[in-house]
């Protein structure tokens, strides 16, 4: 299986498209790889509260997952999901997070390794972060920039 090589390219935004369908923001080079592939891991940036660790996509297995890393930690909330947003983290806020947004799902822990998949065919393009957002209070604890 042939996908372009997940190298990120400062200050480029380019895009590849995955075998799948979903096109990967900020990637460049095309090489073979094995069945499962990561981008190199994405600082959280804090809005309400702080977010410890990083996150990534990965691809594996025809699949695009948003994947947040080992050191992952950040304040327990009610109703906290994971969204892509098309909003950038300076446009971001508690009120405006849901515009546009496509809901991965519920947090699954507070700390520790997790992984969302993004649905097939989903254009990763249309959108500039990963937020986590408290849905039921509007509070935007933080998230990444794609």
């Amino acid at each position: 299986m042939k996908i372009r090589n997940l190298v990120l390219v400062a200050g480029l935004a380019m895009t590849a498209t995955l075998s799948a369908g979903i096109a990967l923001p900020a990637f460049a080079q095309d090489a073979p790889v094995s069945a499962s592939a990561e981008a190199q891991g994405q600082s959280f940036f804090k809005k309400k509260y702080k977010i410890k660790g990083s996150w990534s996509l990965v691809q594996r297995d025809g699949k695009t997952f948003v994947k947040f890393s080992e050191d992952f930690k950040t304040k327990n909330g009610p109703d906290l999901k994971i969204f892509l947003s098309p909003k950038s983290e300076s446009d971001v806020n508690g009120k405006n997070a849901l515009e546009g947004s496509l809901n991965l799902g519920a947090l699954k822990n507070k700390k520790g390794p997790q992984e969302y998949e993004i649905p097939v065919g989903t254009d990763l393009s249309l959108y500039s972060t990963v937020l986590i957002h408290c849905e039921a209070y509007a509070i935007l604890w933080g998230g990444g920039a794609l």
